[in-house]
């Protein structure tokens, strides 16, 4: 994580403690997935320490609100930076030992707006279908060397995503169209509504799904899981479409 000794030093040591608690050895390194350095040297303490990553959890995010137009072309670079440069960065530093290894487990954090589009989230999930896309042409990229790959895409959960999302700089241009507005503000007062509700799902199934994920056996990794009951019945059927499409796509270049 970022400021392991400066704005993030209580989070880093409750996850120390929680790991003492619980019989498990964390390390909490520092790490920023927008500098090449930063991603290098964190990479390389961990191998010169282990000898050998196992897995990779490409989770590093952040989320966009507000009218696509409105957003200055630098917030939505910043905001690549993270999501989708982020990953390669942190890729091109792990991938190596795994390959030297020829072993390895990557899973990437993706969203059920990978596949799905809502409004007002515009950015935000033209990043998560890039994340789609780099991870499963990894994946066929990774096979032979003895690398598996899996996407998941979690739904809405009740987390602070949403509040520490990037906004919209250009307010002026969400007000000049009063339609737009208006249905601007019943999605985020049809979503603040449903997260006072307790609807939105605890956030605990991802990290339980993650576990299960790293605890099965190579052969039996997915390349995407769903997590959350809003996206089961929505993304379920797109990626079992696109599985079947993109499985005669290869057979016919004679990769599959």
């Amino acid at each position: 994580m970022r400021g392991v000794d400066g704005a993030n030093i209580a989070k880093a040591a409750e996850l120390r403690q929680w790991g003492e608690a619980h019989g498990n050895r964390i390390h909490v390194q520092e790490l920023d997935v927008t500098s090449d350095a930063s991603v290098m040297a964190t990479v390389d303490r961990v191998f010169s320490a282990t000898k050998k990553v196992d897995v990779l959890i490409n989770n590093a995010g952040v989320g966009t609100w507000g009218l696509q137009e409105a957003f200055d072309v630098s917030q939505v670079q910043a905001m690549f930076d993270v999501n989708v440069l982020g990953i390669l960065r942190v890729n091109r530093a792990v991938l190596p030992h795994m390959r030297d290894a020829g072993d390895g487990y990557v899973i990437y954090v993706s969203s059920g707006l990978g596949r799905i589009m809502l409004p007002f989230l515009g950015p935000y999930t033209a990043s998560k279908h890039a994340v789609e896309a780099i991870a499963e042409i990894g994946s066929y990229e990774l096979a032979p060397m003895g690398i598996s790959t899996t996407i998941l895409q979690p739904g809405a959960y009740g987390t602070s995503f949403l509040a520490n999302s990037i906004r919209a700089q250009d307010q002026a241009r969400l007000d000049a169209q009063p339609p737009v507005k208006a249905m601007f503000e019943a999605f985020g007062g049809a979503f603040e509504q449903r997260a006072k509700a307790g609807q939105l799902g605890n956030p605990n199934e991802i990290v339980d799904a993650m576990v299960e994920l790293v605890e099965l056996d190579k052969a039996s990794r997915p390349l995407r899981k769903t997590v959350g009951a809003d996206v089961q019945q929505a993304v379920t059927p797109i990626n079992e479409t696109c599985a079947q499409i993109q499985g005669h796509l290869m057979s016919a270049f004679g990769l599959r």
